[in-house]
Order: structure tokens, then C-alpha cells, then sequence
């Protein structure tokens, strides 16, 4: 029998066969955040010595290497925006067996997307999956509702507007994001207008973003400092909204339970009612 003939369709949807196993991290947000950027930054240093090796031609080797950093300095964003998500729908499958009340109306799905996510293995996911985590403010209004206490608004904020800095970076990361997908890293003069009004300085268009080693271990830096400290905080709060659950409901889960569990997704020491458990 004839071997059926491979079309470029064929090859495109065999683009699903070729993947890999998640590592090992991927079961806690925190961890997964961090093996992703050790990689990134490792990828970008093998690739640099690989490139300038003797007898390499210098300039094609940095235009090269220039387009590697702009797809590191993309990773570093998203895996940043993956972290918020997973890091949302742990504390989703955390507190819906817990409450009854409107606090998950602030993720909105639609019935398509709803559908699509039937296989998901938890709550969490299918409802934080499809969100795009790139405003701020909307991240912390979502955050805000997700960890309040029953039948209130809540006031946690996960990024305060004390720390005015840290927001307008974070919010100067989400454009570059932008121009990042969108525009494959150029400037337009309408990013540009955004981007002098976010950095507070000349912004030249049109223009290639082009990020230096420098650059790219400022972002690093800068994203990992968000992490780790988003990670406390939204650790933090949620141990304390199921200590508040518990003592108006005992009988719902075992507080020992419910602090190994949080001190392990989290990686940071957690007590619950009067039950602790440090990071394993």
C-alpha cells in the first residue's frame, strides 16, 4: 500500500505530536516561575559563547544573538504573566470548596471557552486560563476579590499604589509586551507615544528593539523581585482568608492539612488557625 503523501497541513498540525514532559517544577507557581528564568538566562549566556567562538564573523553573530534576546526578553514577560495565572488558580482550588458566595463572578468566561476546558483538572485553570494577565489594575482587582473574606469586597492589593515605581515598570513591561506580539519587536509611533509616557524619556520610532545582556538581566531581576514578593503576599492572605473560613466553620478541612498543603505550593512557612507548616 502507497504511503499517503505528507502536505504542509499535515506537517503543521504534527506540530502537536512533538512536545515534552513538564518538569518537575511545574506542579508549584513559584518554582515553575524560577526553573523557566534560570533557563532563559542560561540560554542566552551558552548562546553568546557559542556565537563569538574564534574564527565566528562578529556582526553576523551579534545580529544573531540580537534576535535571541528579543525572544528571551518576550519569555521572561509571558513567563512572568504564566506565574500570575498559575499562582490565581491555586487560590482558586484553594477556597471555591470553601465559600459560597460571587467572589469567582470576577473571572469572566465565555460559553465556548467554558466548553473548551471541560478536561481541565481543575477549577482554577479552566477559570484563570483563559485570562490575559497584562493590566495591572485588573490583576488587582481580580486578586482583590479572590482573596477576600466571605461576602465582602476584600482589600487586599497585590500591587499597591505606595510602591509607585514598581507599578510603572510593571507597567511599561506589559508594553513592551505589547510590541513584543504585536508589532515583532518594533516601535511604532503609536507604542512610542505609550512607551516616552511610561519611561519618562525620548523614545526614537520606528525602531527594532534590540536588549542588551544588560537589559535583559535588569528585566530578569526586576520580574523575579515580583515574583518572590507576589508569591509571599498571595500566600500570606490566602492562609489567612481560610483561617478566617475555619473558625466561622471547623468542621469544613483540618488546618494542619490545609498549612502543609499551602507550604508546599507556596515554598514559604504558613500557619493556619493555630496549625503551621514550614516549606518543604
Amino acid at each position: 500500500m502507497a504511503k499517503r503523501r505528507t502536505t504542509v497541513h499535515d506537517s503543521v498540525r504534527d506540530i502537536l505530536q512533538h512536545v515534552a514532559p513538564l518538569p518537575p517544577e511545574a506542579g508549584t507557581p513559584q518554582r515553575h516561575y524560577e526553573k523557566t528564568s534560570r533557563n532563559l538566562e542560561t540560554l542566552l549566556a551558552y548562546t553568546e559563547r557559542k556565537f563569538f567562538q574564534p574564527g565566528s564573523h562578529r556582526a553576523v553573530a551579534q545580529g544573531y544573538l540580537d534576535e535571541v534576546g528579543r525572544m528571551v526578553l518576550l519569555h521572561l514577560i509571558e513567563n512572568f504573566e504564566r506565574f500570575l495565572k498559575e499562582i490565581a488558580a491555586v487560590c482558586v482550588d484553594c477556597v471555591a470548596p470553601f465559600v459560597l458566595d460571587d467572589r469567582f463572578n470576577a473571572f469572566r468566561i465565555l460559553g465556548s471557552s467554558l466548553a473548551a476546558h471541560f478536561g481541565t483538572d481543575t477549577l482554577g485553570r479552566s477559570l484563570c486560563e483563559s485570562i490575559l494577565w497584562l493590566d495591572t489594575d485588573e490583576i488587582n482587582s481580580c486578586f482583590r476579590k479572590l482573596l477576600a473574606d466571605p461576602y465582602e469586597d476584600g482589600t487586599f492589593i497585590l500591587f499597591p499604589k505606595a510602591e509607585r515605581e514598581n507599578l510603572e515598570t510593571l507597567g511599561l513591561v506589559w508594553q513592551l509586551r505589547h510590541t513584543m506580539v504585536h508589532n515583532v519587536s518594533v516601535i511604532t509611533r503609536s507604542d512610542a507615544i505609550k512607551l516616552r509616557l511610561l519611561a519618562r524619556r525620548p523614545v526614537e520610532t520606528p525602531r527594532l528593539l534590540t536588549p542588551t545582556r544588560a537589559d535583559l538581566r535588569s528585566l530578569k531581576r526586576f520580574l523575579d523581585d515580583m515574583a518572590a514578593q507576589s508569591n509571599e503576599r498571595i500566600g500570606k492572605r490566602l492562609a489567612e482568608l481560610l483561617s478566617t473560613i475555619h473558625a466561622g466553620n471547623p468542621i469544613l478541612f483540618a488546618p494542619q492539612e490545609m498549612a502543609n498543603r499551602l507550604a508546599a505550593l507556596f515554598g514559604i512557612p504558613i500557619t493556619v488557625g493555630t496549625a503551621s507548616a514550614p516549606p518543604p
